[in-house]
């Protein structure tokens, strides 16, 4: 009898302790009524499965700027000095983090917040960092700005869109690749009668001070003023965008090779190099070699250039014909990974980088990408399509990681990283 007694009462007071706490939801949430400190509490509580139910559907609908991260993904550090890089992230669909990092340890030596006024997808690709912790960025296509450590406006520049890289040249000016602040075709050819319309791709030069445009040139006016405008038919992959400016890389010094104020071009529908003297509009030369819809052109040295080849399609086709019934005499002509490309300036001679470690660690990304050397036989590498961040020498993986994210089992797409100093 005891046992009953006491069950119905345990079964009065919860009823009554529920009756209560409905009865608070229902003024809370009403905002008719607080109940001092216990109102958030009784908050939280109504309101946990629907956060619940929200954050495990934004897992599920997470933009492309976050990657899965393989449930078996092993990271490597053997890290023995500081490798300090600038790199971005989205924080949410309407914020972005520019992050000066220490790879070494992980550390994060300061962080630029940056409203995105864009679509949630939308990255800020490649800034450049200035003393007293001065950003210039853009958004992946979209106009130029300068901001403060504070992240304050100091210069914008809406007369031309960015995209993909920047780099400095000998005085502190910006190169990048640009195009027209439009979104129709700005360049045509005729080919057999049809005219073919296309978006074309601009280098620019801007003052970093002041943001002011220095120089500005359509590369669809350098093909034809140097008689190789035929070089927009060689882009079968995509007739709209047949140049895809990707890289430039202003040369700092004058060599037998290249003069001051010469830039290298890499151009990916195309997959060739350009050497480009903008002082008077001269063609110098077009590199073409073993590498496909490449990105990233650096110098190594005074006679080298180094490429990042993906190695890729310039536009992916699941055409094959079918395997036939006996594969004995079958030709394997490759098994194709991504890799560093050296041009001897020199020659002409082709080599390569680390090729075997970038077959063994299966290092391969269609699009973006990047290489940095650092020093010796060491280099930065930065596998975009994967999020993977590598450092290599010619006989190990010194470095592998990714960005890690604010979302469990999911890690930051990098957005052309940039080294900013090794210690």
């Amino acid at each position: 009898m005891k046992t009953i007694l006491k069950t119905f009462s345990l079964v009065v007071i919860s009823l009554f302790i529920l009756s209560v706490f409905g009865w608070m939801v229902f003024h809370i949430s009403k905002g008719s009524k607080k109940f001092g400190f216990l109102t958030e509490p009784v908050k939280f509580m109504y309101t946990f499965p629907d956060m619940f139910s929200k954050s495990v559907e934004e897992v599920k609908t997470l933009p492309k700027t976050f990657i899965k991260t393989p449930n078996n993904f092993n990271s490597v550090n053997k890290l023995e000095t500081d490798l300090m890089v600038l790199s971005t992230h989205s924080d949410t669909s309407d914020r972005r983090s520019i992050v000066l990092l220490n790879l070494r340890n992980d550390s994060v030596h300061y962080n630029w917040k940056v409203e995105n006024p864009y679509k949630v997808t939308d990255r800020i690709i490649n800034p450049l960092l200035f003393p007293e912790k001065e950003i210039v960025y853009s958004y992946q296509g979209k106009p130029l700005r300068r901001i403060d450590s504070l992240s304050n406006v100091i210069w914008k520049q809406d007369s031309i869109w960015v995209h993909h890289s920047m780099e400095l040249d000998s005085e502190g000016n910006i190169w990048a690749c640009t195009f027209a602040p439009v979104y129709y075709s700005t360049a045509y050819y005729k080919l057999n009668g049809r005219s073919v319309f296309f978006k074309d791709n601009f280098i620019t030069k801007v003052d970093a001070e002041t943001g002011a445009i220095l120089f500005h040139k359509s590369l669809a006016e350098i093909f034809k003023e140097n008689n190789v405008a035929n070089y927009v038919l060689k882009a079968t992959g995509s007739l709209k965008d047949p140049i895809h400016l990707n890289d430039i890389q202003p040369a700092q010094k004058t060599t037998p090779y290249y003069n001051k104020g010469d830039v290298f071009i890499s151009l990916r529908q195309p997959s060739i190099v350009l050497h480009y003297r903008p002082e008077n509009n001269k063609l110098v030369n077009i590199i073409e070699g073993p590498f496909l819809s490449q990105h990233d052109v650096d110098f190594l040295n005074d006679s080298t250039l180094v490429i990042f080849n993906n190695n890729y399609y310039t536009k992916w086709s699941k055409q094959t014909m079918a395997p036939p019934k006996d594969s004995t005499n079958l030709i394997k002509v490759g098994d194709f990974y991504s890799n560093i490309v050296k041009y001897n300036l020199v020659n002409g001679g082709i080599s390569y980088i680390g090729d075997s470690i970038f077959r063994a660690n299966r290092i391969f990304t269609s699009t973006e990408g990047l290489q940095e050397h650092i020093e010796g036989s060491t280099y930065f590498v930065e596998e975009q399509n994967s999020g993977l961040i590598w450092v290599l020498n010619d006989k190990e993986v010194i470095y592998k990681n990714v960005l890690k994210s604010q979302h469990e089992g999911y890690h930051h797409l990098p957005n052309w990283i940039r080294v900013i100093e090794n210690e």
